[in-house]
């Protein structure tokens, strides 16, 4: 049985994949392209998340769905917690 933690970053990871993105990617956008230790310190905290297969606090995942929405505008956030 998988956990929403692991549907979440699973179907975070293959969107990444799918649009040859990266975690470093979220983080610069949640920090509105700024690259300082508070982006490092974010993108620890979601490379950690992901990881431990834990399901993020809303504001980040939050953040992780405005960034996906660039690539798909109709994506929800229900769609980041559904089975393949």
């Amino acid at each position: 049985m998988n956990t929403a933690g692991s549907l979440f970053w699973a179907n975070v990871t293959k969107m990444l994949k799918e649009n040859n993105k990266s975690l470093r990617s979220v983080a610069m956008h949640m920090r509105d392209g700024v690259n300082d230790k508070k982006t490092l310190a974010l993108y620890d905290k979601l490379y950690r998340y992901k990881r431990e297969a834990i399901n993020p606090p809303n504001v980040l995942a939050n953040g992780v769905l405005n960034y996906l929405k660039k690539f798909d505008e109709y994506l929800m956030f229900s769609d980041l917690y559904t089975e393949e």
